[in-house]
């Protein structure tokens, strides 16, 4: 599966109301350009923060969906998220993260990622769902069986793809839309 393969998957197959955090770089860059909305989230410039920004998020939010759209490298920079999610047991939490096995924004060294066995992690620090998948099927079948969190699914994909992607750079912008679509879309809750 390549990253765009995995992202369209994502992007399709979670709840149109569910709140999305992509994590920096090519992740968020592809789902910029190809799936921008008010329910979109980008974390361009902080690598390894998405998955703390969605558990605050999933926090403050408790009647809606938090999606976080991570990278391997970007979780490992940033490893004591997952123990604090497994420790605040957010149910509405589904972490997926895209694994190239690489720090595929940079120049694709190597992550380590194949050694850190994420989702053995996820599983052992307290996540309640975790799966790992390989194929356009099985992420679809993971991210629709997903009910109660925190969730983590491992996406495995290929490395590479493409590189061109305009950037997120109306930030403020794009955070004022984001608040009114969480007010909006809480209303009542």
């Amino acid at each position: 599966m390549k990253r765009q393969e995995a992202i369209e998957v994502i992007m399709a197959t979670i709840n149109p109301q569910d709140a999305v955090v992509s994590t920096a770089g090519l992740i968020s860059r592809e789902i910029f350009e190809n799936f921008d909305s008010e329910r979109n989230i980008y974390v361009p410039g902080s690598m390894g923060l998405a998955s703390s920004m969605g558990l605050g998020l999933a926090i403050a939010c408790p009647s809606k969906r938090v999606v976080v759209v991570d990278g391997d490298a970007s979780l490992l920079m940033n490893l004591g998220s997952i123990v604090t999610i497994g420790n605040k047991q957010p149910k509405n939490l589904l972490h997926i993260v895209v694994d190239n096995g690489a720090y595929g924004s940079c120049n694709e060294e190597k992550s380590m990622s194949d050694t850190a066995h994420l989702n053995i992690l996820a599983l052992g620090v307290g996540y309640q769902y975790v799966r790992i998948v390989s194929s356009q099927k099985d992420l679809r079948r993971a991210v629709i069986e997903f009910e109660q969190g925190p969730g983590f699914i491992l996406a495995k994909i290929e490395l590479g793809g493409r590189r061109d992607f305009c950037r997120p750079l109306e930030l403020t912008t794009t955070k004022i839309r984001f608040m009114l679509f969480l007010k909006q879309s809480t209303k009542g809750n």
